[in-house]
């Protein structure tokens, strides 16, 4: 199952989300909330209840978010795609992965420190390297826990958005 982590901006204030697709509804985690969200026609079911939305604009460059008597400015940018591979789906020159948490990069960057090396045991959103990218350094986390089966990259090296950095086996 995989999952978006996106940068949520609403009146000017910054939130971090991730949105995972659960069947024909979605997860939504903002913080220590977690909303059950579904979609139909053109209203949005939180947690059981209709709440009548319209959207005025593109959410990517900034939208105009009209719920009942609310109205917020929001903006929303995809930082990462969350992957988890499970036990059948990755085969590959007769080697299996198992069941894994493939780390990826959240964007082109240069790799400042690898904090972890194979065998370890990490929890989840331990970190796991540091990413320099548009001058400033992110850190990039794991999300699951587990032992790291395969660090994929060193410090120095440039890496590419979505490039798989390290592997964790839960």
């Amino acid at each position: 199952m995989a999952a978006v982590k996106l940068r949520m901006t609403v009146n000017g204030h910054e939130y971090e989300v991730v949105v995972e697709k659960n069947g024909g509804d979605y997860r939504v985690d903002i913080g220590d909330h977690v909303y059950k969200c579904l979609f139909k026609d053109d209203k949005v079911m939180v947690n059981g209840e209709v709440a009548p939305v319209t959207v005025e604009g593109d959410l990517e460059e900034g939208a105009q978010v009209i719920s009942d008597d609310r109205s917020m400015e929001i903006k929303v940018q995809q930082v990462r795609e969350i992957e988890h591979i499970a036990l059948e789906e990755v085969e590959e020159g007769g080697r299996s992965e198992g069941s894994s948490g493939a780390v990826l990069s959240p964007m082109p960057g240069k790799i400042m420190a690898v904090k972890v090396k194979v065998g370890d045991q990490v929890n989840a959103n331990q970190v796991v390297c540091v990413l320099e990218a548009m001058k400033m350094e992110n850190e990039v986390q794991t999300e699951v826990a587990g032992k790291v089966k395969e660090v994929r990259v060193k410090a120095g090296e440039n890496v590419d958005g979505g490039q798989t950095l390290v592997v964790v086996e839960p």
